[in-house]
């Protein structure tokens, strides 16, 4: 069993990047990643995206926001449980109100852990391999349009 104090832990920024920005505080667990996250009013959590190996899912503490996906937009509030399955809707967390969001996010990976994630917005496609943040992990991004042949470079 592991006990871990969120009240002990500080906020950490994870991404302050332009729309993008949100703290962290991560929780742990071994086979189910969990974290607590606050979203700033006014910004978005991460680029849209659509994984292809890991099940996420979130439920939500405090503040509202919205969930967009490739269908639209949702919005969200507190005691609002949302999962987002291996494969399915490219999505997003959009705080376009005026307090923060605090949601826990839980990431299950498929045994490998190995992720494909696609990105619709950009037309980014990333694989991973390798515990995410782990020594042995390793990331590639690239454009999806950017594809060749399988056997291109081959005698």
């Amino acid at each position: 069993m592991k006990i871990v104090r969120s009240s002990e832990i500080p906020w950490a920024d994870a991404l302050t990047r332009g729309k993008f920005g949100n703290r962290r505080k991560p929780l742990g667990g071994e086979r189910v990643s969990c974290g607590l996250w606050e979203l700033s009013p006014g910004k978005r959590s991460f680029p849209l995206h659509r994984h292809h190996g890991t099940e996420e899912a979130l439920f939500v503490l405090s503040g509202k926001a919205k969930v967009r996906t490739t269908e639209g937009e949702t919005p969200i509030g507190p005691g609002d449980f949302v999962s987002f399955p291996v494969g399915g809707l490219a999505h997003q967390l959009v705080n376009d109100g005026v307090e923060p969001l605090v949601y826990l996010a839980l990431g299950v990976p498929l045994p490998g852990s190995v992720d494909v994630v696609e990105y619709p917005d950009s037309g980014k496609v990333a694989c991973r391999h390798g515990e995410l943040g782990g020594k042995e992990s390793k990331r590639w991004v690239f454009k999806d349009a950017s594809q060749v042949d399988y056997f291109e470079g081959e005698e």
